[in-house]
This record gives C-alpha cells, sequence and structure tokens, in this order.
C-alpha cells in the first residue's frame, strides 16, 4: 500500500513557533508512518507541503527582503529531501479599517486538488492530512469515495472544527513538543510571529 503526506505549512509552524521550535522536515514522515506501519506495510509516495511567501512591498524594505531570503531557504530545504514536493500559494493584502490583513491564498485549493487527483487516480491509498481547517472536508470527502483511508493530524486543542474530525478515518492529537523539531535560534525565538493560519497580520 502507498500514502501520501499533506502538510498544511502555516498550520504547522504557526502552532510550533510559540513553543521555539521549528519542525525537523526529514524526521516528519517517519514519525506519521509509524503508527500506520504498525498495521499494514506502507510506502510513501511524496510528502507535499503547502506554504505562502511572504508579502513583498513594490519597494521591499531591509525586513521584506530579509523575510523573502528566507524563506527561500526553507523551501530549497525542503525540496532538497527525498520524496518532499513544494506547493506555494499567493499571500493577499486586504485592509480591515487601519488594520493591514494578509490571507493565504490557493493554499487549500492545492491541497484539496493534490489529495483528490492522487486518490482518484489509485496513486495512493492512504491520505495523510496535518491541518485543522474545515474547508478540506470536500477534499478529504472525495478521498474516502475514492477509496482511500484519510488520517487527519491536528492540534489538541477546540481550534479544530468538529466536522473535520468527525469525518476523518483515524485522528491523531498533535503534541507539538513531541513532533519531529528543533529549537529555533534565538534570532528566530525573539522575531514576533507573523504567520497565521488564515491571517497575516503586519506589525
Amino acid at each position: 500500500m502507498r500514502a501520501a503526506i499533506f502538510i498544511d505549512g502555516a498550520y504547522v509552524l504557526s502552532n510550533m513557533k510559540p513553543l521555539n521550535l521549528a519542525p525537523n522536515y526529514k524526521d516528519i514522515p517517519d514519525f506519521l508512518l509509524k503508527p500506520l506501519r504498525k498495521s499494514v506495510p506502507l510506502d510513501l509516495l511524496r510528502c507535499y507541503f503547502y506554504y505562502c511567501p511572504p508579502w513583498m512591498s513594490v519597494e521591499p524594505t531591509d525586513t521584506d527582503k530579509r523575510r523573502m531570503e528566507e524563506h527561500l531557504v526553507l523551501m530549497q530545504e525542503i525540496r532538497s529531501l527525498e520524496r518532499w514536493a513544494v506547493r506555494l500559494g499567493k499571500l493577499h493584502r486586504r485592509w480591515e479599517g487601519h488594520k493591514e490583513i494578509f490571507e493565504q491564498k490557493r493554499v487549500d485549493v492545492l491541497l484539496s486538488v493534490d489529495m483528490v487527483r492522487h486518490t482518484a487516480a489509485g496513486h495512493i491509498q492512504h491520505a495523510i492530512v496535518i491541518a485543522g481547517d474545515s474547508d478540506f472536508i470536500p477534499a478529504i470527502e472525495a478521498a474516502k469515495e475514492s477509496g482511500a483511508t484519510v488520517s487527519l493530524w491536528c492540534s489538541n486543542d477546540n481550534s479544530v472544527h468538529k466536522d473535520l474530525i468527525e469525518l476523518a478515518d483515524i485522528v491523531h492529537r498533535v503534541e507539538w513538543k513531541r513532533f519531529p523539531s528543533e529549537k529555533l535560534k534565538m534570532s528566530d525565538v525573539n522575531r514576533p510571529a507573523k504567520a497565521k493560519r488564515r491571517r497575516f497580520f503586519r506589525r
């Protein structure tokens, strides 16, 4: 049997950064596959990471440039891992009064399309999803209709939509301190967290 892993990058990073942790990407696939491999032999097709590049002003500031450089380094790191792929959405800017708000666009669609495509074509029999957004419900429904089993990994709190939990075949509540990780550098710890699951606020 074969599985694919679908990771909502902003969801993972926004849960780990308050703990001063960053994902250890190379160890994530084995960590997620281990519970399933106890009962069935399972091969990995690919691990997909969905994210957005940071916002760049028309005339980028030094901060904008630094964020973009860090983003490019991270994406290259992930792409260099065996059986990993990166799917990038786009950051959209809007205003609520005087507050500048940034939202991810296309990320949900990209993840959903990949999951439905692979399950419908029979490329995988198990979809492993790390997310908490109810927007993924139609894709999970379609994956199950194609005969795939869906494992959901999500936070152990009330932020996860109950319909998403009820729909998944298997639910793992993540203790983020035990998720494959490494300590953030002090420069990253002291930097204000900007990323949210659906919104990005400029401070």
